[in-house]
This record gives C-alpha cells, sequence and structure tokens, in this order.
C-alpha cells in the first residue's frame, strides 16, 4: 500500500486559465460543440498539447496561446451522435474516455470500464485516422478482487520507460456496501502493442495492482484522476468528489496534485488565480516543455473546459 500525505510546505498555483473552444465553433454535420467539454485527460502528442472528453467522441489539439482547438472527430456513437449527457437520453453510450497517452506516432485514449461494454475500448488516432478498438479481454484482466466488488474505473495513465502506468480511480460501491480502491498498475508497451493489433489472440501480460490511499480533502476522500511521468517520479491527479459511483458526478471540494517517488508520496492543493482554493474537478494533468497543464471537468455539457497552467510553489 503506497500513502500519499499533505505536503505543508508546498502548493499549486494557477497562473493562467482559459477556456478551451474550437476553432470555428459547432458543427452540426459532426455533431460537435462550439466548446472542448467534460476533458478528461491530456497527453502530449506530435509535440501538441492534445485532451480528449469523458463525454465527446473528439480528440482537440490546443493552441497554447489561444485556447482555440483544432478537433479531430472519433467513430460516432447511435445516430451518429458524438455528445451523450442526461438531457439528450444517451449517456450510457458514451465512450467515457479518461486516459490517454503518445505512443509511437499513435495518440491512444482508453474507456473507463465503469462497468459498461460500450467504455471497454481503445480510440486510437494515427496516420491510418481514428478508429475504435474493442478490449474485452484486457479490461477483463484488469478488473481483480484486489480493486473491490465495484465497477473498474480507469482514469489515468502514462508512460513510463517501456510501460504504461494505469490508474484505477476508486471510491465505487459495489454489492457488498465496500468501495472501490484507487490503484495503480503496469502493463509492457509490448503488450499493448500486440492487443490493439489482435484484441482476439495476442497474449495477456501478467497485471498486478498496487493499492493507492490519498487521504481526504475537506472531509472527502481524494480518488485518482490523472497520471503523469515526472522525472524519476510519478506525478498524479487527485479529486475529492461527493460520490459513491464511478456512473454518478458529486459535489466536488477540491483536487489536488503530487507524486510518488522511491515508495513516498505526497500531495498539495491547488489554488486558483485569487489565492483561494480551487474547487474544481482537474482530470487531466501533462507536463510540456516544463510547464504544468492542466484541465477541468465541469460535468456540465454547456460550459467550455478550461486549461490551467500551475507552478509549484514553496514556503520560505
Amino acid at each position: 500500500m503506497l500513502r500519499a500525505a499533505p505536503a505543508a510546505d508546498r502548493s499549486w498555483r494557477v497562473v493562467r486559465r482559459q477556456p478551451l473552444r474550437y476553432r470555428g465553433g459547432r458543427d452540426l454535420d459532426h455533431d460537435r460543440p462550439a466548446h472542448v467539454r467534460a476533458a478528461s485527460a491530456l497527453t502530449v502528442w506530435r509535440d501538441q498539447v492534445a485532451v480528449v472528453s469523458d463525454d465527446a467522441s473528439f480528440v482537440a489539439t490546443v493552441e497554447l496561446a489561444s485556447g482555440l482547438c483544432d478537433p479531430i472527430a472519433l467513430p460516432a456513437g447511435p445516430d451518429g451522435r458524438r455528445q451523450f449527457d442526461r438531457g439528450r437520453g444517451n449517456k450510457a453510450d458514451k465512450l467515457d474516455l479518461e486516459a490517454c497517452v503518445a505512443i509511437d506516432d499513435a495518440l491512444i485514449a482508453l474507456g473507463s470500464d465503469s462497468g459498461l461494454a460500450v467504455r471497454r475500448q481503445a480510440a486510437v488516432v494515427d496516420a491510418r485516422g481514428a478508429r475504435l478498438v474493442a478490449l474485452p479481454r484486457l479490461y477483463a484482466a484488469l478488473r481483480q478482487p484486489i480493486l473491490g466488488s465495484g465497477a473498474l474505473n480507469l482514469e489515468g495513465a502514462t508512460v513510463v520507460a517501456d510501460a504504461l502506468v494505469l490508474g484505477n480511480r476508486g471510491g465505487d460501491v459495489g454489492p457488498d456496501g465496500v468501495a472501490t480502491i484507487d490503484a495503480l498498475a503496469r502493463l509492457p508497451l509490448a503488450a499493448l502493442r500486440a492487443l490493439l493489433a489482435d484484441p482476439d489472440g495476442a497474449a495477456l501480460p501478467a497485471i498486478a495492482w498496487t493499492p493507492l490511499a490519498l487521504g481526504a480533502l475537506g472531509g472527502v476522500a481524494l480518488r485518482l484522476t490523472e497520471l503523469e511521468a515526472w522525472d524519476d517520479a510519478l506525478a498524479f491527479a487527485a479529486t475529492a468528489e461527493a460520490t459513491a459511483s464511478a456512473y454518478d458526478d458529486g459535489a466536488v471540494v477540491g483536487s489536488v496534485i503530487g507524486a510518488l517517488a522511491d515508495g513516498a508520496a505526497w500531495w498539495a492543493p491547488i489554488l486558483d488565480v485569487d489565492g483561494a482554493p480551487l474547487t474544481a474537478k482537474v482530470e487531466g494533468l501533462v507536463r510540456h516543455r516544463d510547464r504544468w497543464l492542466a484541465s477541468i471537468d465541469a460535468d456540465d455539457p454547456d460550459r467550455p473546459s478550461d486549461l490551467l497552467e500551475l507552478e509549484l510553489t514553496r514556503a520560505s
């Protein structure tokens, strides 16, 4: 069990905050909104910051100076829809892409699982275009008793050397009334490449989960939302959200960013541009050209997601 504790001498400060909007605005033909919805993961791909959404089937590459985004449409869902929410009555159809990485020249975004077959897929964008690859065997191997009886909820991914590191966001209360745990797992990149090429026949790698205890913020348990390689450490984002479900959202108390290294872990709170605690759900985290960037999922289809630039400060 890895246990993370708050670092009393550190905090993250938002130094810039900008909404993410699509260049050219709304596109009815592709069922694309005017803005990036529910930004759930960030990665660096082809030297650009790319963002995926958990409730809209698009990848966006971001012009950092303006926040304007160029869209890449992923395969549509039922009835040609690419936006999914309770208002449309199709929330259960969304891919729920909550983690993404760049491997070779491909961007790979992973569904959360969250107990639904449609979310056991990878969205792959490469020179061949955009496609979905169903990975039921991999997700079955990831759903292990150590996590608990609730739903698997993949929310973080990053590449460290020749391995893919995955993060399970805990908190889903299972039939036994006990919440799932936050945890980390590694699998070889070679195994992921093989599974994407041959989902039904490629060998499954051995997978072992390491439990992660993040503590609480404002009396609400912190749950893992993102991972990012950081020199010799593993950075993570976590949010305190009052929900007992991998499917339903809840009130957000705040978010933190921390790091795991040499068996020790710490986290620090995020302060907004005005110095007040950031009461938002941070779901994306990436380091790009020595700048820390994070994305906010507002859980509101009518609001653009915000991209944050962050600085780590230490008490003198």
